[in-house]
């Protein structure tokens, strides 16, 4: 009995040992590159402190670029998984035989404004004959730019000298200095500059309208790979959306962690923008994608509109 015992007991401290040695399921790291980052983020990083990527055993790391031409071509060409970008560029992407869809909208509305100085030019057609700035060529503020000009009966070549001057701090640089007349700003970008009193102004407002601004956009190719850890960086976001319409204290604290040189009341106005701007859900609506095929068709006649159906795949927005 004795020595059947310690067989027993050795047999089980052998078993044992094996399962501690079966190592746990191992994560999908998401590499994502993000073209302009700003507060439309923010339900991703609230999905990431909060560990709800983690729980779904995804691991995101996101890499700035500057601007959408940038992002877009590292996406193409594989360095990046998703594109934190402009949901226009899946117009592009399809008319060159490389499928992309929205996995999720983070921003239902269109997110820039031609900013000027406020003693500079009146409006966008007494911008005539002088610099503006976009982020990159081929970008949203590209597409948007040219889109607008081409509405006043202009030449976007012709009338006015069109100059990619960066995201961020490039651009805020850009039209302090003069070296742009105006220039497109981002929504957390333009409130941060409206904190300065009498010193800018807005030339051309775009923010109001429906259009998929930022989202999550992937390609077939990777989702048919892929196709949990699409769903589960889905759920993670939309879980954590909710929680932030929910609590408004949480999107608070982590601007001011996204952003730390912002004031509480800029941080309040920035967050409180980002949880209204956000899609229900994650869906955006069919009226953002006609004003996407509007847009990115008029800046470039050689693409043809994409149906709502081959761009949105609400099927990743269910659990």
């Amino acid at each position: 009995m004795k020595s059947n015992s310690i067989h027993t007991l050795a047999a089980a401290v052998a078993a044992i040992a094996v399962l501690c040695a079966v190592p746990a399921a191992a994560q999908t790291k998401i590499r994502a590159g993000v073209a302009a980052y700003n507060e439309a983020l923010l339900p991703v990083v609230v999905a990431q402190e909060q560990g709800y990527l983690k729980a779904e055993k995804i691991e995101v790391e996101l890499i700035n670029f500057k601007g959408g031409g940038p992002t877009v071509q590292a996406f193409v060409g594989g360095s990046v998984d998703l594109c934190m970008c402009a949901a226009d560029h899946v117009v592009r992407l399809r008319s060159r035989n490389q499928p992309a869809i929205v996995l999720i909208g983070l921003d239902a509305f269109h997110s820039y404004a031609l900013i000027g100085k406020a003693n500079g030019p009146a409006d966008l057609a007494a911008l005539k004959g002088k610099t503006v700035g976009i982020t990159s060529p081929g970008s949203l503020t590209d597409n948007t730019l040219r889109f607008a000009i081409t509405e006043l009966k202009l030449n976007p070549d012709r009338d006015f000298q069109i100059v990619g001057a960066g995201v961020g701090g490039a651009m805020i640089s850009a039209i302090e200095s003069g070296k742009v007349d105006a220039g497109m700003a981002i929504l957390t970008d333009v409130a941060f500059m409206m904190q300065k009193k009498g010193a800018f102004k807005v030339v051309k407002e775009f923010r109001d309208m429906p259009y998929p601004s930022f989202a999550a956009l992937a390609l077939e190719s990777w989702v048919a790979k892929n196709p949990e850890a699409a769903r589960g960086f889905n759920r993670a976001v939309r879980k954590a959306m909710a929680d932030l319409r929910r609590d408004p204290a949480l999107g608070r604290a982590t601007i001011k962690k996204m952003y730390p040189n912002f004031s509480d009341e800029l941080a309040a106005e920035v967050s409180k923008s980002a949880i209204e701007r956000a899609p229900q859900g994650g869906l955006l609506s069919a009226e953002a994608i006609r004003n996407l095929n509007s847009i990115v068709t008029t800046a470039d006649t050689s693409l043809k509109p994409v149906a709502y159906a081959d761009a949105v795949k609400p099927e990743f927005l269910k659990d």
